[in-house]
This record gives C-alpha cells, sequence and structure tokens, in this order.
C-alpha cells in the first residue's frame, strides 16, 4: 500500500461522499469532472481497495469505503484544526513566551515591558523564570525558555547576544554612614571599609572584583546569594556593599541609602540572550523584536545626544 496519500485526495473523497456526484464533488474541488475521477481512481489504487460503487446515477461507499471514511474525516479535522492554531499562533491570538531572567530585571525592569507585552498580545501565555545569571544560560542552553535577559553576555558560539543597556552599580549604605550624604560615591571612599559581597559565582561579584580590589575594600566575611540579605546585613550593621540600580528595589529597609557610584567601569551590560540557530516561535520573536526595538530606540535617543538623567541618590 502506498501510504503517500495527499490532502487533496482526502478532500476529494469526501466531497464525493457528501455530494453523491462526480460533476458536484468535482466543482467543489475546482476541477474538471475527468481530472476529478482520475484523483480518486488513484486514492483507490494507493489504498489498493475500491472505495466506490457507482453507476449512472448513484455514488455509495463500498465496506472498504465505510472505513476509510472514519479515518478520512479526522485525518480533514486534524488538518484543519493544526491549520487553525498555525494560523492563530501567525496572527497572535494565541501561544505562549517562556524567559528566564535575573532577579534585579525580574523586580524593577521586565514587570513593566511584560505588561506592555500582555496589553498588546493578551492571548499569549507568559512565563517568566527569575534565576541567576549562570542558571539563566542553562536554560536558554536546553531550550527550557525561549530566551534569556542577562547580566552578562553568552558564548558567541552558541548564543545570539542583544545589548539592551547598561546600569549603574549602586552603594548601599545606612542612613547613618558618612557617604550617606554625598550624591555619588568616588570608589577610593570605600578605601578600609567592611564589605558584605555577593556570592563569587554571581555577575555582580564577577565584574565588581577589580573595582573593589583597587578600592581595597576590608573584608566582613559575609558572602551571600540574595539582595535582600545585602539589605539585612548592611542595616545591622555589619558594613556597606553594592547592588546593580535595579537590584536597589530589592534591598528595601528602613533607614538604608543607595548612592551610584562615579567610576565608569560601575555598570552593569544588561543583554538578551537566545541560542544561535534555533527559530523561535512567533510569539516568542514577537517580543524578542520588541525588546529589540526598545534597545535601538535607546541608542537612537543616545546617538541624537538626548541628555541622559543624571543618577540619584535613592532611599530604600
Amino acid at each position: 500500500m502506498n501510504r503517500n496519500l495527499s490532502a487533496r485526495a482526502i478532500d476529494a473523497f469526501l466531497a464525493l461522499v457528501e455530494t453523491r456526484r462526480f460533476s458536484l464533488a468535482a466543482d467543489r474541488c475546482h476541477i474538471s469532472p475527468p481530472a476529478f475521477t482520475q484523483l480518486i481512481q488513484r486514492l483507490e489504487a494507493q489504498l489498493g481497495a475500491k472505495l466506490f460503487d457507482r453507476d449512472t446515477r448513484n455514488v455509495v461507499l463500498t465496506p472498504e469505503g465505510q472505513v476509510f471514511l472514519h479515518w478520512a474525516q479526522r485525518i480533514a479535522a486534524e488538518i484543519d484544526a493544526s491549520l487553525t492554531e498555525l494560523s492563530a499562533r501567525a496572527n497572535h491570538r494565541t501561544g505562549r513566551v517562556t524567559i528566564a531572567v535575573t532577579p534585579s530585571l525580574a523586580a524593577d525592569w521586565l514587570p513593566q515591558r511584560l505588561a506592555e507585552f500582555h496589553t498588546a498580545y493578551p492571548a499569549i501565555e507568559l512565563r517568566m523564570h527569575d534565576v541567576t545569571t549562570e542558571r539563566c544560560m542553562e536554560m536558554i542552553a536546553r531550550g527550557e525558555v525561549d530566551f534569556g535577559v542577562c547580566a552578562q553576555a553568552a558564548p558567541e558560539l552558541e548564543f545570539e547576544n542583544l545589548p539592551l543597556f547598561f546600569e549603574r552599580y549602586h552603594l548601599i549604605c545606612q542612613g547613618t554612614d558618612p557617604l550617606a550624604g554625598l550624591q555619588s560615591i568616588p570608589m577610593r571612599a570605600l578605601k578600609g571599609r567592611p564589605f558584605v559581597h555577593m556570592v563569587r559565582s554571581g555577575s555582580v561579584r564577577q565584574q565588581m572584583t577589580p573595582l573593589l580590589a583597587t578600592a581595597q575594600v576590608q573584608e566582613s566575611g559575609l558572602e551571600v546569594a540574595n539582595f535582600g540579605s545585602v539589605a539585612g546585613l548592611v542595616g545591622a550593621g555589619f558594613g556597606i556593599s553594592i547592588v546593580p540600580e535595579h537590584a536597589v528595589r530589592l534591598c528595601q529597609r528602613p533607614g538604608l541609602v543607595a548612592i551610584p557610584l562615579q567610576s565608569k567601569q560601575a555598570v552593569r551590560p544588561v543583554t538578551m540572550i537566545r541560542r544561535r540557530g534555533r527559530t523561535m516561535s512567533v510569539a516568542a520573536q514577537t517580543m524578542w523584536d520588541r525588546f529589540c526595538s526598545l534597545a535601538t530606540a535607546a541608542r537612537q535617543r543616545k546617538d541624537h545626544g538626548e541628555k541622559a538623567k543624571a543618577p540619584e541618590r535613592r532611599f530604600v
């Protein structure tokens, strides 16, 4: 038996079942009666069974035709369902986007962008994982998410990187600290100060280590994974710390102050990352393109000399 049945042949079969006349079925399928007859004959030859008994007036199904009718209807329904689903995805009437993002960006940058996307495409399901940059990379590589928004770039051979923006690092200290009265903090002002570190595997620690070594901070012996823990330890008087701008919301404690660092090196790149050479769903590609547009618009404003807003000390 030849298993290469075409959707056209199945449509022709169903049209003949419904109309009971070759001429009407041929007209419905938009082909000539002789071509329609040949199509049915080829289908019967492929199946190795006669599907219709016909004379000058009647066309009726054979027993094998009755069996094939069940499966033909099922196949046609599944084809229609798949075409409907693909059309809905293409027109953003359904779909899903799953992304991984670092906790600070999940708290203070991404929510508004997701809300704007949801307003534009309310039928698309959104899923988000707030994870460390290292875990973010793993999820992208394994295909567990469509793409990620991370605090550093990924290897170019395996991933595609799109820079979104740079965020400034802020000092977190008590409001009674002598540094709290400054509008911005030079790195030299941190010399000899007890310092609460983020874990070594995190992007903050990796990016800030050279600057902290130059500043000659004093080791507090404390190393934590969460920004909330940083705030708790600083608030309890164990020292000062540094967090990226979008992590300031996660450091909210009465009596703490967040102040931008002066150093041009004290910035963190925020990058959108996806697997290289993989096609994303229509929904995921749409979100990726929207974020690309945000990055492009920001660069154009910068290129046209739009004055950037000066970093401000923030009370948390």
